[in-house]
């Protein structure tokens, strides 16, 4: 069998060659959009840590919707609780408690306890001088979802999460 038989020659050799260059060109961009979804979360810690939260809040708005149109709900969840932390930052306390609900929801339908009682404490905190019981509520199922861990990252979580329970806001 020749290489026409098989269906090969210039004219299909062509075609593959663009479906191919077609299909690397799709990677690249995929591979684009993904560190792009990425960095901007990285983006967003370093404007609300240089005190822009303002600004922090498109970069994680970005992300959310990359990485939703990626696939990828545990990132998304990441830029949900960024955008969280900067709206309580930029004194949106009702917006930072929706985005950060979102967020603890997402992690915690993920199974991923870490980032599910670190959301609660965001929540917690946003929510302490308004609704001093539910935030408390949140504080100790963190503290639950932490009692896992045993990192350094964790045993300091913890620790905040247990002052701020013995000497929680008064309304």
């Amino acid at each position: 069998m020749d290489e026409k038989d098989r269906g090969g020659g210039d004219e299909a050799q062509g075609g593959t060659r663009s479906e191919l260059s077609g299909a690397s060109r799709d990677v690249v961009h995929l591979r684009y959009r993904v560190a792009e979804a990425y960095w901007l979360i990285t983006l967003g810690h370093a404007q609300r840590a240089a005190g822009e939260a303002e600004a922090s809040l498109e970069s994680y708005q970005r992300s959310a919707a990359l990485h939703r149109r990626l696939g990828d709900p545990s990132r998304e969840a990441l830029a949900w609780q960024g955008a969280g932390e900067a709206y309580r930052e930029a004194g949106r306390s009702d917006e930072a408690a929706a985005f950060l609900r979102r967020a603890a929801a997402s992690h915690r339908d993920l199974g991923d306890a870490w980032h599910d009682a670190l959301a609660l404490d965001a929540l917690a905190t946003t929510l302490a001088e308004a609704d001093p019981g539910t935030a408390r509520q949140h504080w100790a199922e963190a503290r639950r979802l932490l009692a896992g861990h045993d990192d350094p990252r964790a045993a300091r979580v913890r620790a905040g999460i247990e002052r701020r329970l013995a000497d929680p806001p008064t309304r």
